[in-house]
């Protein structure tokens, strides 16, 4: 059945509907659903590809696709296989998504279902009710998912019965918004015969982030921050968004500043006062105020920060909450976390942005700021090559100017969050105004960069000492 529209309304009914407007729920971690992407994000230019599935669908979104229906039959086929580990029978299975319907129904956005010309053709064609094409969909979807989250390894493809190059697709399908299914679904599908159902819980959330591993923002085993325990995701896309900020639980960390917005010396992996665990003895940073300052911060490429002194250092992880700036004498330090940009790239941070965009989903916009800040960092291809110096960036895409134009187009009509970086920007800014520091840099660059500049410095400090004494004596000559 379609929704009616609102022309077809009494006056009453229109009436009701604007009571009913004013009790929408405020936007919240507790009710992000699973919805389309924003129009206005996926309707600009050359973006619109980075939010489909190239081979498989999950949930009602993109359910009945024609060019995905290859991608219906591996999903019949991981579907069967994961029934088959569990020792569950295929009915038992299903009557759990069944009974839970009621619950797992608001966990998508209302008009997936109600509109959804698919599951309307097929009923119109008596083979189900739409309560049942449901079902029996998140059913499928979602055992052929867990199967996915314990076998898909691109280094052993055969466990799959797919080719590496269509795991690669499958792999990136699973973490695009609109191809998400809620957690409460995948735990209704876990295997938990035999065990507790926290132990059982721990291990599916254990599954889900070594699935995560694989993916290119992930820290590094020899900087691995410690273990954090997550609390039931959103979804695969919400844990992914989590891990990478290493945010242990939103609901928890709200109210808590984030460390970009204070002084940048006291933050580590997680946000301040939830962890301990931290990356460094802290920066040499003077106490900078950030009142009155979010609208007089200028924006600098890397080009210019090196012109006046401000070097770049790498983290050594891979978190966007692991940058820091410090103050030196003759320059200043500006340490960031390295980045792997790859054919991925676009798909992956476009995706996580969109996510945080979505207006039921109170968030700190984390990834959107980060990619917004290192828009600001980059502007032309010479700034990345000197990220690639430094070993920051890391660049399996293509040439430097590949890079430059991909930053510059991914924060395209995005508004950055100002409060975000804010401190960072004033100290940077605070450096860069500073003129004395800037002479000495000068200085140091121009007479000590290379040893020929430092002998050549020397030579005419030497040169001029010896024309002083010959001149002195020239006007004093010694008295015989």
């Amino acid at each position: 059945m379609s929704a009616i529209s609102t022309s077809e309304l009494t006056i009453p009914e229109k009436l009701q509907q604007l009571q009913k407007a004013k009790e929408a729920p405020s936007p919240s971690p507790e009710n992000a659903k699973i919805q389309r992407v924003a129009h206005y994000l996926r309707d600009r230019k050359n973006f619109t590809k980075e939010y489909s599935p190239k081979l498989v669908s999950f949930g009602p979104i993109h359910y009945g696709d024609p060019k995905l229906q290859s991608g219906e039959q591996y999903k019949k086929m991981w579907a069967a296989e994961y029934i088959d580990s569990t020792k569950i029978s295929p009915q038992e299975l299903h009557t759990k998504v069944v009974q839970n319907m009621e619950t797992l129904k608001p966990l998508f956005d209302d008009d997936l279902f109600i509109n959804n010309p698919t599951f309307l053709r097929y009923h119109e064609h008596g083979f189900g009710t739409p309560e049942e094409m449901i079902s029996w969909t998140l059913f499928v979807d979602g055992c052929a998912l867990l199967r996915i989250l314990e076998h898909a390894k691109l280094d052993n493809p055969e466990k799959m019965n797919v080719k590496v190059d269509q795991l690669v697709l499958v792999m990136q399908d699973v973490l695009l918004l609109e191809n998400q299914l809620p957690f409460p679904l995948l735990k209704h599908l876990w295997r938990i015969p035999g065990k507790e159902l926290k132990e059982t819980m721990k291990e599916l959330k254990k599954t889900m982030k070594e699935f995560l591993r694989c993916h290119h923002w992930a820290t590094k085993e020899e900087h691995k921050i410690p273990e954090v325990e997550f609390p039931d995701p959103t979804h695969l896309l919400g844990l992914q968004r989590s891990i990478i900020l290493h945010e242990p639980d939103i609901k928890q960390t709200k109210n808590v500043p984030d460390a970009s917005t204070e002084n940048t010396h006291n933050h580590g992996h997680c946000l301040k006062n939830i962890l301990t665990y931290n990356t460094g003895k802290g920066s040499k940073t003077p106490n900078v105020s950030t009142e009155n300052h979010e609208d007089m911060v200028t924006y600098r490429n890397i080009k210019e920060l090196k012109v006046v002194g401000i070097v770049l250092k790498s983290s050594k992880t891979r978190s966007p909450k692991d940058i820091s700036f410090s103050f030196g004498w003759f320059y200043s330090t500006l340490k960031l976390p390295e980045i792997v940009v790859d054919d991925t790239t676009t798909t992956t941070v476009l995706n996580l942005i969109a996510y945080e965009m979505c207006p039921d989903f109170q968030n700190d916009y984390g990834i959107r700021s980060y990619v917004s800040f290192l828009d600001s960092l980059i502007d032309h291809p010479d700034d990345v090559k000197a990220l690639r110096s430094k070993q920051i960036l890391l660049n399996s895409l293509g040439s430097d100017e590949e890079v430059a134009n991909l930053f510059n187009t991914l924060s395209t009509d995005l508004v950055p969050d100002m409060r975000k970086y804010v401190s960072l920007r004033n100290q940077i800014e605070m450096h860069y105004n500073d003129k004395g520091r800037t002479w000495l840099t000068l200085g140091w660059k121009t007479y000590y960069s290379t040893p020929w500049a430092i002998i050549a410095f020397h030579a005419a400090i030497v040169g001029l000492l010896l024309t002083f004494v010959q001149t002195w004596y020239a006007i004093h000559p010694p008295k015989s």
